[in-house]
């Protein structure tokens, strides 16, 4: 059965560190998953995704029962013999997708249904088949389906898409067959905070005490809302949730998201911040947000960064990688994506370490005022990030 233990509860924030054992191995939290929405990270192998330390990734149920289908990673052994990854995996269910896709899919209380973005063939999730897709591949960790409302929904539809998702929820629960395998359900709710209390309360009152959530997830936040929105709602989140098993915010976020996540106490993270922005050139280094396309990095010898500790930062001149992009030489966004994993890897083993010394929030109050980590400059609205303790304020970010 998945287990949680909690190591560390720092005491000047809702940080901790904390422990997750699933199927296929133990993993240390705060952690950062990788996403390989296909079944890899895009350009890199598994032998390349362990060099970055990664010690669970993800995987869309989705966009896998589009290609390759059910049948073809069933048929080979299940999800981990099919990509060679032996270390945890989380799919997620295809919820994001009733968001993203809102024109091209039909919604309804037994389900949803889509249209094959390749071949055009309608698609049909409901909250059980979504169960037995993620059971019969063996994903360590499951998500329910879930209706990810808009930012800017009304009210009257973010009720709908609540009261959707818990008794979506209750199904998916019902249909959950191999206990070995850990179910999580998403908590949603958009930026209201009314709804998203009653999200939660809704959710975990469906569970029993010998059946239990294995952890609870926040879905829809960075869906569009304004950074200050994001930041309120996660701040407000943060005490509401609880204490027993780990919580994971979904496709967040930034650097300094996860700093700040940890902050509210999330546990899991995962985006495609570090291996989308690497096929473009863009790397996060000790020195800030880089895009290697730019002249001044034509004729620069240094390594990718000379503060990292990973063996391809170091290897590699950001010359050389500017001109493997320039050439389209697949080589280049190869050692970018590993280089930005690696990054966002190596913040969350930061992040453990400094809640084992006892400093988390110093760090979080340093990382969260340098200039370098900001990622792009939309998130001025983290000089208002709170850090509270004990319900008083303690420090307010500002600049």
């Amino acid at each position: 059965m998945p287990n949680f233990r909690c190591l560390i509860n720092d005491p000047k924030s809702h940080a901790r560190r904390g422990e997750l054992q699933l199927a296929h191995g133990t993993i240390q939290t705060p952690v950062f998953m990788p996403v390989g929405t296909y079944g890899a990270v895009r350009g890199l192998s598994a032998s390349d995704l362990e060099s970055t330390g990664a010690s669970m990734m993800l995987s869309n149920t989705f966009h896998m029962v589009s290609r390759p289908g059910i049948d073809v990673i069933e048929s080979v052994g299940g999800l981990h013999r099919f990509n060679n990854w032996s270390r945890p995996i989380l799919t997620d269910s295809g919820g994001f997708q009733v968001f993203s896709l809102a024109k091209k899919r039909k919604l309804s209380d037994e389900g949803v249904s889509f249209k094959d973005p390749f071949d055009g063939r309608e698609i049909n999730f409901t909250p059980e088949n979504v169960v037995d897709f993620q059971e019969r591949w063996g994903s360590d960790v499951m998500m329910v389906l879930d209706e990810c409302p808009p930012a800017d929904a009304a009210s009257q539809d973010i009720l709908k898409a609540v009261d959707r998702t818990t008794a979506w929820a209750r199904r998916a629960k019902e249909a959950h067959q191999k206990k070995g395998l850990a179910l999580f359900p998403i908590v949603q709710g958009a930026c209201d905070l009314e709804m998203r209390k009653k999200s939660l309360e809704d959710i975990l009152a469906i569970e029993e005490s010998a059946d239990p959530w294995q952890g609870v997830a926040i879905g829809g936040l960075s869906v569009g809302e304004s950074k200050s929105d994001f930041v309120r709602t996660l701040y407000e989140l943060r005490a509401l949730l609880p204490t027993d098993r780990p919580r994971y915010l979904m496709g967040v976020g930034t650097p300094r998201d996860l700093v700040f996540g940890v902050a509210c106490g999330i546990d899991m993270f995962d985006c495609v911040i570090p291996s989308r922005n690497a096929r473009h050139g863009i790397i996060m280094t000790s020195e800030g947000r880089l895009n290697l396309m730019n002249h001044q990095f034509k004729e620069d010898s240094r390594p990718l960064d000379e503060a990292s500790d990973c063996p391809v930062s170091a290897q590699y001149s950001r010359a050389f990688v500017r001109h493997l992009f320039q050439i389209g030489e697949t080589l280049g966004p190869r050692i970018a994506t590993i280089h930005n994993v690696r990054y966002f890897v190596g913040l969350m083993a930061k992040i453990r370490s400094h809640l084992e010394q006892g400093d988390f929030l110093d760090f979080a109050w340093d990382f969260l005022h340098d200039p370098r980590t900001q990622y792009l400059g939309k998130e001025a609205g983290f000089q208002d990030y709170p850090l509270e303790y004990e319900g008083s304020r303690l420090r307010k970010l500002s600049t």
